[in-house]
């Protein structure tokens, strides 16, 4: 903040000068937590092993290559397909007084969202946006034809996820910095329905969920 300060700080407005491209490139770097909503089963509390359970937020990081279309000047279309890292866990509390079990699922997503972006009138070199769209995620890492044993949690590697965050562009001379916080729901059940795992079938619908801080480098 206090070199987006300093820079003000300068007669030059950078916006005048790449804030009216009609097409944008760029990379997106960021962090993500993610986690799951769960719908627990009919069969749960009522004759199975485990009493209760928790859900774990895990940390995740992801990269992405942005396509940016500015159709008006407070309007974008955007594309950004992204390689994103993420970890969710589930700790289960047994019946028998035992100690917690945690079950872990890391994932591999490609993600191919589309988002609408709405930006404010702008301050100098700075205005504010807010975005929205949808995403369909496929998981590299997704486990649900293993043929392991029944003691994990299996996943399937399709989703689609509806997202909306917020945040602001900085204009400097040669590129444009947008940090933004964004969360995402999943709309589809992703797990993977088997009654001989112990540890999944207490749950009727899986959902995923994340939090993602990403920093957009566009020019």
């Amino acid at each position: 903040m206090l070199i987006f300060a300093a820079c003000s700080a300068h007669a030059q407005i950078n916006y005048f000068e790449n804030g009216g491209k009609l097409l944008y490139f760029g990379i997106a770097l960021g962090g993500n937590a993610s986690d799951y909503k769960l719908v627990s089963a009919p069969i749960f509390q009522r004759h199975d092993s485990i009493s209760s359970y928790n859900v774990i937020q895990g940390p995740g990081f992801n990269l992405g290559i942005i396509g940016n279309l500015q159709v008006h000047k407070y309007f974008d279309i955007r594309f950004i397909p992204n390689l994103t890292f993420a970890e969710r866990k589930i700790s289960y509390n047994m019946t028998d007084g035992g100690p917690p079990q945690v079950k872990s699922i890391s994932s591999i997503y490609v993600d191919l969202p589309l988002e609408f972006r709405y930006k404010s009138k702008p301050i100098k070199d700075f205005r504010l946006f807010v975005m929205a769209g949808m995403r369909y995620n496929f998981d590299l890492n997704s486990n649900s034809k293993s043929r392991k044993s029944q003691d994990i949690l299996k996943v399937t590697p399709h989703n689609l996820e509806v997202e909306y965050g917020i945040g602001f562009q900085y204009y400097f001379p040669y590129f444009i910095i947008s940090p933004e916080l964004k969360l995402s729901h999943g709309l589809l059940n992703i797990g993977a329905k088997n009654d001989a795992l112990i540890y999944q079938r207490i749950f009727d619908k899986m959902f995923s969920r994340m939090f993602t801080i990403t920093l957009n480098f566009e020019g």
